[in-house]
């Protein structure tokens, strides 16, 4: 599968595509529910009634719906960016998967040979057996390194299964993005605080529906008309037509469940207002990760081009930095996925991953994916 293949499935995610279930709550109807009743009586005499009863909705339950427009927008364009993010993030451990193999099977035979060198050198005593046995952890270290990738690698193919279940489980050559053009783009948005991210957005439409929920669980409480019916009588050949209201007197009632449901939903709504609080600046602090990231990145490639053109008159000394160098430039592909991972949090939170859903943002062409 192509990358721009794998994020296609995205849109057929179900949590993407469980917006289109939601109903609308905005509804006018003053009514919560309508009863119809009949009754036929025969002691002697022939009696018939039907009668109709309206179930009021209190004022701020029929006040406070909301369309189904707003909430379907919000769930759709945040379950479509955590699709693709889910889908980025296997996009990228794939492409970075294979160049640690790569890398690692090259260590992997500098390591052994390091280890047999250190070994013959024990002989005429250049090394000691302190020497030998870190060599042989770090040899251990890196065989298990290697298969964690290869369980990466697994988890990632079943992963692309679930997602598409006829193709080969395998993510194509992707032209991925440089950890520059990541600074470019990050130095080009402005530093000073911005607009809510969408953690943020989200943490405040789940405020606005507690503070809903909380004015329909008061107005149930305090409501004082119940319902009123309508009840047409034949008996006798005569018609009666009788009219009833049913009335509650939250004065002199205490319903304790309605006020536990109350406090839940106040201390829920306090929670929930900490939590947006301490997401305002999400974006922000996602910006600083990453261009502190891409400066530690900087450093480590200016140093392993430094390391690589040291040389000794030693044969060890040459092996041992050659396996310094290829552990540092495993490290930058470490670093590389950690920059990267990092920005696709900042594109889901900034909106840029839900407003330019049809480009590939990984990629250094932005190739298109519908």
């Amino acid at each position: 599968m192509s990358p721009e293949q794998v994020l296609k499935t995205a849109w057929a995610d179900k949590t993407y595509l469980v917006h289109e279930s939601i109903q609308d709550t905005d509804s006018k109807n003053p009514f919560r529910t309508i009863e119809a009743s009949y009754s036929n009586e025969r002691n002697g005499e022939t009696e018939t009634e039907i009668g109709i009863k309206f179930n009021l909705k209190s004022y701020p339950e029929w006040k406070s719906g909301r369309s189904r427009s707003d909430q379907s927008e919000v769930l759709k364009e945040s379950s479509l960016a955590w699709a693709l993010r889910d889908r980025y993030s296997v996009i990228l451990s794939s492409h970075i998967g294979e160049k640690k193999m790569e890398l690692l099977e090259g260590i992997l035979q500098t390591s052994e040979k390091n280890l047999k060198a250190i070994g013959l050198s024990m002989q005429v005593a250049k090394a000691t057996s302190k020497n030998y046995l870190d060599a042989k952890e770090d040899l251990l270290r890196l065989q298990r390194a290697k298969a964690l990738v290869l369980e990466e690698k697994e988890i990632i193919s079943k992963r692309l299964r679930r997602w598409s279940p006829d193709s080969e489980p395998q993510v194509g050559p992707l032209d991925i993005l440089n950890i520059e053009d990541v600074a470019q783009s990050l130095l080009k948005t402005s530093s000073s605080p911005a607009a809510d991210s969408l953690t943020g957005r989200l943490a405040q439409e789940e405020i606005k529906q507690i503070d809903q929920e909380l004015q329909v669980v008061k107005g149930r409480e305090n409501q004082w008309i119940k319902s009123f019916d309508v009840a047409q009588t034949d008996k006798k050949n005569e018609k009666f037509l009788e009219v009833g209201v049913t009335l509650l007197l939250p004065p002199l009632s205490s319903d304790d469940l309605s006020k536990q449901r109350q406090n839940e939903l106040i201390l829920k709504r306090a929670l929930k207002q900490r939590d947006y609080e301490n997401t305002s600046d999400r974006l922000q602090i996602l910006r600083f990760q990453i261009l502190n990231a891409i400066e530690l990145y900087r450093s480590s490639q200016a140093s392993l081009k430094v390391t690589a053109k040291a040389r000794a008159t030693d044969p060890l000394v040459n092996l041992q930095t050659k396996l310094a160098n290829q552990k540092e430039e495993l490290e930058l592909l470490n670093q590389q996925q950690g920059i990267l991972t990092l920005y696709l949090d900042y594109l889901v939170e900034s909106e840029v991953l839900s407003k330019e859903s049809t480009v590939n943002h990984l990629s250094l062409s932005r190739k298109a994916i519908l």
